[in-house]
């Protein structure tokens, strides 16, 4: 048995730790240590789901100085058999090893992924490393997908963090039958390289529960992430069964629950969505199918510059470099400092405000910039003295201080929001000015069979009324959500917002087929 202080030494020992690496440190690894009362969670819900008889061996792949090594001892007592862990850092691994020297447990300073299955475990329980895609290399990467593929045959995304490839390919190490839990970002029930994972939890082993806690429950003080415990065993699926989604409180006593028919459960899907009792309450019928928002617009992410603080200027910055105007474009504000609900123009279409921002874009080339106008490279030579052209977007432009061109929009939409109150998450603006916006903001654009219906004052002022008017709930659903109760929506996720409203002020245009005698 596990003397008692070992926890206690532990939790002692991650706080030194984790204050020897800094925030940059840990983020490129992905070590978010799992909380030590979540911990005995997950092991109460797996003790539940385990069969009482023998002793149950346990794998962690990421096991860091032993959260879930201390609480499978703790809740399994007497049962809690070898377990076996691996971590790829010897910072955690070193003190790990003295720390569990005393226990029936294996530990190795390896990369598990790259290790092959020498034994079978009746259970993994793990809190995989959070590493986006874009810290994992490129031969890593196509090794990994290479790995997925020809274990399930499964195409998985070169999007995918590094959690989904643990989550498919741990599976090896199970016995037939053997339990598999998971501690992870909700965003793969959300997100495109989501579906990999999603088409393998449904068809490859049999999904048993997915808790997921809420937004504002952050599980990690130091990851802004809304996390979920993904939990399946590893037999070949039924044709049909129930799958328990369950919401709030802890894993193993939720505050809501349902039972979801397996067969219902689709790849394509938003399995965010199947946790709101009320997802297809705003929804009407409008002659068969509801009308989508992107049947009436196209929506695009503002620009992104690759340097905001290089290329929004203020006028004291404009008229220090006598930058004319020409090379000058309205630019909105951040959301954080843009409270109002609409933009108001001058005759010229510049913002009808005391406090001017523009967007600096210029497509001459250097050698005719520096002989017309020698202020205005000497601001572009500043940029380049602080390695602005460096950076990857503006490296991928010729020249590099040119910026995408953009028409402005009527409807404006930041694409995040906080929804720890009663207000509305996501404001639309009603922009009659000739701003554009950064990528911080969605630009709803008239689909040219409705433009000319937009066109007109009276009816813009009614379809922003009725963008304003989409529930909270509706949103919410359509979008993403992470720690802390941050919401988000991307321009696809918009598109497909339903908004059956909008039908009473713009029809949707169907495709008229002329026919013609010869």
């Amino acid at each position: 048995m596990m003397s008692d202080d070992i926890e206690t030494r532990r939790c002692e020992l991650q706080q030194s730790l984790d204050a020897q690496k800094t925030q940059k440190q840990r983020n490129l690894m992905g070590q978010f240590a799992t909380p030590y009362p979540l911990a005995c969670d997950i092991m109460k819900r797996m003790r539940q789901l385990c069969a009482c008889g023998n002793t149950i061996s346990l794998l962690e792949p990421s096991v860091g100085l032993g959260a879930f090594l201390s609480a499978f001892h703790n809740v399994f007592g007497n049962k809690a058999g070898h377990a076996l862990g691996f971590e790829i850092d010897s910072h955690y691994y070193e003190p790990a090893k003295a720390l569990w020297q005393e226990q029936d447990i294996d530990l190795r300073n390896a990369d598990f992924l790259t290790v092959t299955p020498d034994n079978a475990y009746d259970m993994i329980v793990a809190n995989p490393p959070y590493v986006r895609h874009h810290h994992i290399d490129t031969d890593t990467k196509q090794s990994l997908r290479n790995d997925v593929k020809e274990y399930c045959g499964i195409n998985i995304s070169g999007l995918a963090g590094l959690y989904c490839h643990f989550m498919i390919l741990s599976t090896k190490w199970l016995r037939e039958g053997g339990l598999s839990c998971w501690l992870v970002p909700c965003e793969f029930m959300e997100v495109n390289y989501g579906k990999a994972v999603k088409e393998f939890l449904i068809h490859s082993v049999e999904l048993l529960s997915i808790h997921r806690f809420l937004a504002t429950d952050v599980q990690f003080a130091d990851a802004l992430v809304s996390s979920c415990v993904v939990i399946f065993r590893k037999v070949r699926p039924k044709t049909n069964y129930q799958i328990l989604f369950s919401e709030g409180g802890s894993v193993s006593a939720p505050e809501r629950q349902m039972l979801i028919d397996s067969q219902t459960l689709s790849v394509e899907e938003k399995w965010t969505s199947r946790f709101n009792d009320n997802t297809n309450s705003t929804e009407t019928d409008t002659g068969g199918t509801t009308a989508r928002l992107g049947d009436f617009f196209t929506v695009k992410r503002g620009i992104a510059t690759g340097d905001n603080h290089f290329f929004i200027l203020d006028s004291a910055t404009i008229e220090k470099y006598s930058i004319p105007r020409k090379f000058l474009v309205p630019v909105l504000p951040s959301p954080r400092y843009f409270k109002a609900n609409s933009v108001s123009g001058c005759n010229d279409g510049l913002l009808d405000t005391d406090s001017q921002l523009f967007l600096f874009n210029c497509d001459l080339d250097e050698s005719t910039l520096k002989a017309s106008y020698p202020t205005v490279w000497q601001y572009v030579r500043q940029g380049e003295e602080r390695e602005v052209n460096k950076r990857y977007i503006c490296s991928r432009r010729t020249p590099w201080y040119s910026c995408e061109k953009r028409e402005p929009a009527p409807f404006i939409m930041p694409y995040m929001g906080r929804g720890e109150s009663s207000k509305q998450i996501f404001r639309f603006i009603l922009n009659d000015s000739n701003a554009i916006t950064t990528n911080v903001y969605l630009l709803l654009y008239p689909k040219k069979s409705y433009a000319r219906y937009i066109a007109d004052k009276s009816t813009r002022s009614k379809v922003w009324n009725v963008l304003n008017s989409i529930s909270k709930t509706r949103l919410m659903n359509s979008g993403r959500v992470y720690g802390g109760g941050l919401y988000k929506l991307e321009p696809k996720e918009l598109m497909d917002l339903p908004v059956p409203e909008m039908t009473k002020i713009l029809k949707p245009q169907t495709k008229v087929v002329q026919l013609a005698l010869f």
